[in-house]
């Protein structure tokens, strides 16, 4: 099962040295995670550009769907994996 988020929630994330997550908070948590994929979408390029570059991620309590905004450079929560 799966939870989309309504709202992407901005997440704090470290990173790596390569540029990849290995931890987020959201909640007041601090999650720790693995990459387990990796991919770009770039869309949209006539009105609102869209660029994120998303990572799925897992965790010792979830699995999950982040991305990086290729605009404005933050962080979103989009998913949760039940």
């Amino acid at each position: 099962m799966t939870r989309l988020l309504e709202e992407h929630p901005t997440i704090a994330v470290e990173l790596d040295t390569a540029g990849r997550p290995v931890a987020f908070v959201w909640n007041g948590r601090r999650e720790p995670v693995a990459v387990c994929n990796r991919w770009r979408v770039e869309e949209s390029w006539w009105r609102r550009p869209i660029r994120r570059e998303y990572y799925k991620v897992a965790g010792e309590r979830l699995l999950a769907l982040v991305y990086r905004d290729g605009v404005d450079g933050s962080w979103h929560l989009e998913r949760v994996y039940d």
